[in-house]
């Protein structure tokens, strides 16, 4: 019976051999210094990417004075991110706020928003009520509107102003990916 018990120890030896020499083998060379990692390193500051919902329109009269790229926040958690740890906002991109309850005071701050943003409150006619230009980055002060609003517009800081958007001024935007 020893001898059984030899050959036995033995072939299953051999057969995990088989399984783990080809194994180890295989990934030599897989880790060598020019390997790329897979995944973000750490310390690496995390940023949201831009999310392409609909295009905003801003008219002052007959005349459009100003085009956006505009990612929608409609959820509760869209709406409180909202433009928060992105690291650059080009000038034709926006965010639109569509905030619940219709028009009422409305009140944002910039707490863990890396850029300067221009805030601009619309009502339910789609007026601009209300702007706070060049909103300090990563500030915790309520920046609020003058008059009620159901929207938010958020662009680049100093846009508001570069497009001529004035309170007054209609804002309009597509509505496919609201509805």
């Amino acid at each position: 019976m020893n001898a059984f018990r030899k050959y036995a120890v033995w072939i299953v030896g051999l057969g995990l051999a088989a399984f783990i020499i080809p194994s180890v083998v295989g990934s030599i060379g897989k880790f060598s210094s020019n390997t790329k990692p897979s995944v973000k390193k750490p310390g690496q500051p995390y940023e949201p990417p831009f999310r392409m919902d609909g295009t905003v329109w801003a008219l002052n009269g007959s005349d459009t004075t100003a085009v956006f790229e505009t990612e929608y926040a409609t959820t509760p958690e869209t709406i409180e991110i909202g433009m928060m740890y992105r690291r650059t906002t080009p000038p034709n991109r926006a965010m639109l706020f569509f905030m619940p309850g219709g028009d009422q005071p409305r009140s944002f701050w910039m707490k863990n928003t890396l850029v300067s943003l221009d805030i601009i409150y619309i009502n339910s006619n789609n007026e601009v009520v209300s702007i706070q230009s060049n909103a300090e980055p990563l500030s915790t002060k309520s920046l609020p509107s003058a008059a009620p609003a159901s929207y938010v517009l958020e662009v680049l800081g100093g846009q508001a102003a570069a497009k001529g958007i004035t309170v007054g001024t209609k804002i309009f935007w597509s509505k496919a990916a609201v509805e």
